[in-house]
């Protein structure tokens, strides 16, 4: 319409060429117009013409590879189910008449969105109520990780047996799954107080549920954990005397790891190895070589409670806001230490490291070797993916942390930044000294000023005799109106005694239950 075009007494004349049984005809100036039953239905430009028809042929020609593709699949007798879903989805829509060019009009005419919607629904069941394809291996392992750590070692294990067995996370499992392998070997963290996993509640609700009965499934559970817990591994043996409470068949007993003890997972994995007739590898853990860039202490008036900002480099490092690092320390046989990582760039890593004194007055291994790093000395570390602990986009945030548990949500905001994501934050900080305890405090303000940090309240224990949950408190109708009005996701790091309790407790009187399941993410250590 925007082209105004002379009136023609004969049409006929003018005709270029047939597409798809109707006429299009060869206007001046460039144009051509589609016309059906004598009546002019759209006109374009030869550019928006050849556009349009390539797209329709385009789309038509991968509907038509996919076709091709879901027969030959269909050899396939596991996937033959897929397979025919999706192939007649796609008979749906490339027969179309939205791929002949029709008279088009403002709406569509009701069968063929009724087509569209048909195919989509197709789809839709296809993807979440068939039924997971069965397999040929006769082992599984199953990991119920936290932070990372039981993930990681899972994918490891599996690896090594060249994928002679599957792996999957406890939260897609179901009993029809797990009785379809001989044996299934778990690997699962204790989190909180003897707590499951937030991955593995499904699972075991389920499980509690389920009816006893016999099975041939033989199982075992290599329970990960930190011996200085008094629930050390709890979950893990809850998760064994559930198993074999419902009829399941124990094939190796229950193994207490602490701290990802290398000799103590190595010793599970060649049982595992005996029982199933594989070769296990003896080195499962990976490490990179992580050169030391920089080394501040920021508090050094602290002389018990230093806290040191340890910069890293390694060409391989990849890692999203939430992950952690995990440190070997130079003795090898010792275990190895998690710790935030407080940046977002790749190849290089930030951390916030509090020097870890001892009841003897000693200083801890990992920690007292990391303050004590020197620009040019070499580490071995390796990236653990934290899943649980990743921001999610386009929300508000609500952070809440103290002393080194700050570290995370610096990489949080330095996210936030990068990817120009204009929903607000707010952070919540607690520490001892204002005059010695600022972490980061260069970093919190550029952040305030970039208007990527909206609220930032700080409570000084020593200087101010205030907390965190006091803060909590004075802010409350403000927290619930940015969690229950603006979904905002609230994320706790810090120590899980004193702080992280005290924070639980007054987040559980200031929030409604339902935001406790999808919007609310901890880190206590």
């Amino acid at each position: 319409m925007s082209h105004p075009l002379p009136l023609y007494s004969s049409l006929d004349t003018l005709i270029s060429f047939e597409f798809s049984g109707h006429f299009v005809y060869q206007l001046q100036e460039g144009m051509l117009a589609h016309v059906s039953e004598s009546e002019v239905g759209h006109v374009f430009t030869q550019r928006e013409w050849f556009l349009i028809v390539g797209v329709l042929i385009s789309s038509q020609v991968l509907l038509a590879a996919v076709m091709l593709f879901c027969l030959v699949i269909m050899l396939n007798k596991v996937y033959r189910l897929y397979a025919a879903v999706t192939l007649f989805s796609c008979g749906l829509l490339i027969v179309s008449p939205l791929y002949l060019l029709p008279n088009w009009g403002v709406v569509l005419p009701w069968w063929e969105l009724l087509r569209l919607m048909v195919a989509l629904l197709c789809t839709h069941w296809a993807a979440r109520f068939l039924p997971i394809a069965q397999t040929n291996n006769q082992a599984l392992i199953v990991y119920a990780s936290q932070t990372g750590s039981a993930k990681y070692l899972a994918q490891r294990l599996h690896d090594t047996t060249h994928a002679l067995m599957d792996i999957a996370c406890i939260s897609t499992l179901t009993e029809q799954t797990l009785q379809r392998y001989q044996r299934v070997f778990f690997v699962v963290s204790t989190y909180g107080q003897g707590e499951a996993p937030d991955s593995a509640r499904r699972f075991v609700n389920t499980l509690q549920e389920a009816n006893s009965a016999a099975s041939h499934t033989q199982f075992s559970v290599l329970a990960l954990g930190d011996r200085t817990y008094q629930t050390f591994c709890a979950f893990g043996h809850y998760l064994s005397e559930l198993l074999e409470k419902k009829g399941y068949q124990r094939a190796i007993p229950t193994t207490e790891i602490d701290r990802m003890d290398p000799q103590g997972v190595a010793h599970w994995w060649q049982q595992v190895g005996e029982l199933l007739g594989i070769h296990t590898a003896s080195e499962l853990f990976e490490y990179d070589d992580y050169t030391v860039v920089a080394n501040e202490c920021l508090n050094p008036g602290q002389v018990h409670r230093l806290a040191h900002r340890v910069t890293l480099f390694c060409a391989n490092a990849r890692y999203e806001a939430g992950d952690l690092l995990a440190v070997q320390p130079d003795q090898k046989d010792e275990h190895e230490r998690l710790y935030s990582i407080a940046s977002y760039e790749d190849n290089t890593i930030e951390l916030l490291v509090r020097q870890h004194i001892r009841t003897d007055g000693t200083i801890g291994l990992a920690s007292g070797m990391l303050s004590q790093l020197t620009p040019g000395n070499r580490i071995s570390a390796s990236v653990r993916e934290h899943v649980t602990f990743h921001p999610k986009e386009n929300v508000p945030w609500i952070m809440i942390a103290a002393g080194t548990g700050l570290a995370p949500f610096i990489s949080f905001l330095k996210k936030r930044q990068a990817s120009q994501d204009k929903a607000p934050c707010w952070l919540f900080f607690g520490e001892q000294y204002e005059e010695h305890d600022d972490y980061f405090a260069q970093d919190l303000l550029s952040l305030q000023e970039l208007g990527v940090l909206n609220r930032f309240d700080r409570a000084w224990s020593r200087s101010d005799g205030v907390y965190v949950p006091n803060l909590l408190q004075q802010s409350r109708n403000d927290i619930r109106h940015w969690v229950t009005e603006q979904g905002a996701n609230v994320y706790v790091c810090g120590s899980r005694e004193g702080f992280g309790q005290s924070v639980l407790m007054t987040l559980q009187d200031i929030l409604p239950e339902p935001q406790w399941q999808s919007q609310f993410h901890t880190d206590l250590y």
